[in-house]
C-alpha cells in the first residue's frame, strides 16, 4: 500500500518544470566544461562519487534537466523500500517492525529533495543496502562484493549512520561472536578508510576549502544538535499542516480518520501490525531496537552539529536529515508496535500512513507551483534583459517568496542567472539579477566588492548600472491552496503563448513607484549547448531557438 501511495503522489511532480540551486549550478558546468568540469566541480566538493550518478542523469536527459534525475530518484526511493523491509524482515529482532519501518520510510515526509538532482541520495542508499542484502547471498563472489558496495554507498559519508543496523542485524544470528566480528571487520575496515580519505586526500578543495569547518563553540555545536534532532517534530507538524492545505482542514480530518479506523477495523490482519512484548524475550529487542533507532539520529545529527550546521524540513537543509530520518522511523515503529491492542497498533499506524501520504501528495503539487512560478519569473526577466543592451545588476524583490517558492527555498544567483546566461544574445555584454532576499546584496565578498556570479563558481566584475524591480504572481497566478491539482498540471505541461509575456507582474521600481518594462526576444542558435534544457525549463514556446544560426 505504501509503495502504490509513494508512487501515486509523486508522480505529477516528474513533470515540473524545476530546479533547485546547486542544482543549476551542476547543469551550467555540465553545458559549458562537460563531464570533466563537472567531475573536477564535484572532487573539489569531496563529493567525488557524485559525478558518476549526476553525470548520467544530465546525459541521458540533457535537454530536460532534473527529469532523468526524478525518474531515478523515484525508482530508487521505491526500490530502496523493498530492500529495507526485506532486510529488517531476516532478523528476530526486527523482524516485527519491517513492514510498518518501511511503509514509513517510503512516505517520509522528513526528506523532501528526491525529486531533484538530490535523488543522489536514494541512489547511494540503494547500494548501501545492497551491501547488506549481498551479504547474505549463497554465493560467495556476491558476499565479496558487499564491503565494495559499501565503499561506493559511502559516497554519501553520512550513510555510515546507518551502520547500528548492520550491528544488529549480525549480532541476532545464532552464530560464535567471532564469526560476527569477522562479518562486521570488512565493513568497519571500509568505513576507516572512507573517514581518512575524506579528511585527507577527498576533503573540500579549490573553491570549497574550508566550507563546513569543524567549530569549537560547544554552545553552537549543542545548540545545532538539537535543532536537528527537533526537526522530527516540526516534520510531523509540516506534514499535518501540509496535508491540511492539499484538501482542507474538513477533507484531510475525514481521510485521517478513514485511515485510522479503516485500518483498526477492517478484518484483514494484512493491515494489522504486530505487538513488540510478547514475553520476556521480547523486551531484550525492543530495547535494542530502541537504542539503535536513538543511535543512528545521534550518529546521523552529530557530523553536521560539529561543523555548526543542522537539517530542516522546511528548506533545501531536509537533505542533511536523510540518514537520521531512518533512526526515527526505526524508534517510531517499535515504540508504535509496544502498545497493547492489535486494532489501536493497527489505527495508528493507519492514521501515522495518511498524514505521511496526504503531505507527500502536497509536496508533488508544490513541486508543481514552484516550477510555474520560477519558469513564469524568469522567462519575463529575460525579455526584460534582451529589451536594454545596458549591462546592469538587477535587485529583484518576490513579494510572498516564502508561499511560492517549495518549502520556501531561496532563490539564489545560479537560480536567476543561469537560464538567462545560457539563452542570452552573446552580442550583449552579460547581465546579473539576483533576488533580495537570498543574502547576495548582503555579502561583502560578491555583490559589495563588485563581484557578481552566475554559479557561485566564478566571479565577474559587475556592471555600474543597478536597477531594482518586483515579481507579483497574483492576481494572474493564483495562490497554491486556490489553484487545483488539474488546473496546475495542465499550466505546467504547456508553454507559454508567449516568450515576453507572462501570466505574473514583473515591473521596475523607481522611487518605489511600479514602472511597466520593455519586453524583447532573442533566439539563440538551437545548437548552442544548454539551449534546448533552459528553453524547456523557462516553457518558451516553440520555436524557442534558431536552427539556422552557427554554433
Amino acid at each position: 500500500m505504501a509503495l502504490a501511495l509513494a508512487f501515486m503522489t509523486s508522480v505529477p511532480a516528474l513533470f515540473a518544470r524545476e530546479v533547485f540551486g546547486d542544482d543549476w549550478t551542476v547543469y551550467y558546468i555540465y553545458w559549458t566544461q562537460g563531464p570533466a568540469g563537472l567531475a573536477r566541480v564535484l572532487r573539489e566538493s569531496a563529493h567525488a562519487g557524485f559525478a558518476i550518478p549526476m553525470t548520467l542523469f544530465v546525459a541521458l536527459f540533457n535537454d530536460t534537466p532534473d527529469v532523468a534525475a526524478r525518474i531515478a530518484g523515484l525508482g530508487c526511493h521505491l526500490v530502496n523500500g523493498l530492500l529495507l523491509h526485506s532486510i529488517l524482515s531476516r532478523s528476530p529482532h526486527t523482524r516485527r517492525i519491517a513492514a510498518l519501518v518501511a511503509a514509513l520510510f517510503l512516505l517520509s515526509p522528513f526528506y523532501a529533495l528526491r525529486l531533484t538532482l538530490n535523488a543522489v541520495y536514494d541512489f547511494f542508499l540503494l547500494f548501501y543496502l545492497l551491501s547488506y542484502a549481498l551479504s547474505y547471498s549463497k554465493v560467495r563472489a556476491l558476499r565479496w562484493a558487499a564491503p565494495l558496495t559499501l565503499f561506493f554507498s559511502l559516497s554519501l559519508e553520512s550513510l555510515i549512520a546507518l551502520e547500528p543496523l548492520r550491528v544488529v542485524l549480525t549480532w541476532s544470528t545464532l552464530e560464535p561472536w567471532k564469526r560476527r566480528l569477522a562479518r562486521l571487520a570488512p565493513f568497519w575496515l571500509v568505513i576507516a578508510a572512507v573517514i581518512v580519505l575524506r579528511l585527507t586526500i577527498l576533503g573540500k578543495s579549490g573553491h570549497y576549502a574550508g566550507q563546513y569547518s569543524f567549530v569549537r563553540d560547544h554552545t553552537v555545536i549543542g545548540n545545532s544538535l538539537l535543532e536537528h534532532l527537533m526537526a522530527f517534530p516540526k516534520g510531523l507538524s509540516y506534514a499535518f499542516s501540509q496535508g491540511s492545505a492539499l484538501v482542507g482542514p474538513s477533507v484531510w480530518t475525514v481521510l485521517t480518520l478513514l485511515g485510522v479506523i479503516g485500518f483498526a477495523l477492517l478484518p484483514s490482519r494484512a493491515l494489522w501490525t504486530p505487538w513488540a512484548l510478547e514475553g520476556r524475550s521480547s523486551i531484550k529487542r525492543v530495547l535494542v531496537l530502541l537504542l539503535a533507532g536513538a543511535a543512528i539520529v545521534i550518529l546521523g545529527a552529530l557530523p553536521f552539529a560539529l561543523t555548526g550546521t543542522y537539517g530542516d524540513v522546511t528548506r533545501g537543509e531536509s537533505r542533511l536529515l536523510f540518514a537520521s530520518q531512518i533512526g526515527v522511523l526505526i524508534f517510531t515503529a517499535a515504540t508504535l508496535q509496544m502498545i497493547p491492542g492489535s486494532r489501536l497498533r493497527a489505527g495508528m499506524a493507519g492514521g501515522l500512513i495518511a498524514v505521511f501520504a496526504l503531505a507527500m501528495a502536497q509536496d508533488s503539487k508544490w513541486l508543481l507551483y514552484d516550477g510555474l512560478i520560477s519558469a513564469d519569473l524568469q522567462r519575463q526577466v529575460r525579455a526584460a534583459l534582451l529589451a536594454d543592451p545596458e549591462p546592469k545588476v538587477v535587485k529583484l524583490q518576490v513579494e510572498n517568496s516564502h508561499l511560492l517558492s517549495f518549502r520556501s527555498r531561496c532563490l539564489g544567483a545560479s537560480d536567476m542567472n543561469v537560464a538567462h546566461i545560457m539563452l542570452r544574445d552573446e552580442s550583449r555584454e552579460r547581465s546579473f539579477v539576483y533576488t533580495d532576499y537570498c543574502g547576495d546584496f548582503q555579502n561583502p565578498s560578491t555583490l559589495l566588492s563588485g563581484k557578481c556570479t552566475i554559479s557561485y563558481l566564478e566571479f565577474l566584475p559587475c556592471p555600474p548600472r543597478r536597477e531594482t524591480w518586483r515579481y507579483r504572481a497574483a492576481p494572474g497566478i493564483a495562490q497554491l491552496n486556490d489553484i487545483g491539482f488539474l488546473e496546475l498540471m495542465s499550466a505546467v505541461l504547456r508553454d507559454a503563448p508567449s516568450a515576453m509575456q507572462g501570466r505574473g507582474e514583473l515591473m521596475q521600481l523607481k522611487d518605489d513607484l511600479p514602472i511597466p518594462l520593455a519586453r524583447a526576444e532573442y533566439r539563440p542558435p538551437c545548437h548552442r549547448t544548454g539551449v534546448p534544457g533552459s528553453a524547456w525549463l523557462l516553457a518558451l514556446p516553440a520555436p524557442a531557438c534558431d536552427p539556422s544560426k552557427a554554433r
